[in-house]
């Protein structure tokens, strides 16, 4: 019994320091419609919400945060991100990222093994065929 306690302390410890290497960035652009939100990212849970200000809100949770390299730009036409993970020692980090978009922004996303979720959504969407 003694034994399995320490193997549960063992993993409770591995949990807590997988949990501190959590990085978490916020991030705020102003601007002005029309424009275009640019994501390009990999292995990710992307969660995607529309409100009325003029205004991309980004929270960026990347586990292993070292393992990553991002970075963002904007100019009169668009927000851009573009996060990946580095070979080899990001393969062990996955990103959760949550976007506030203005309503009217035009989407693009390049997506590689992520996840999607568009919430209060009011929309025809159409997609073409997955490659």
């Amino acid at each position: 019994m003694r034994r399995l306690a320490g193997i549960w302390s063992a993993v409770k410890l591995v949990g807590s320091a997988r949990d501190l290497a959590v990085e978490t960035r916020r991030l705020e652009w102003n601007v002005t419609l029309p424009n275009t939100f640019f994501l390009k990212t990999e292995h990710c849970d992307i969660s995607l919400s529309w409100h009325d200000q003029l205004k991309v809100l980004a929270k960026l949770e990347l586990q292993a945060g070292f393992g990553w390299q991002w970075t963002t730009d904007q100019d009169d036409a668009g927000v851009y991100i573009v996060a990946r993970r580095k070979p080899l020692i990001g393969s062990i980090g996955r990103g959760k990222f949550t976007f506030t978009l203005p309503q009217g922004v035009h989407l693009s996303l390049k997506l590689e093994n992520c996840q999607l979720c568009c919430n209060r959504l009011h929309t025809t969407l159409e997609l073409p065929p997955f490659q």
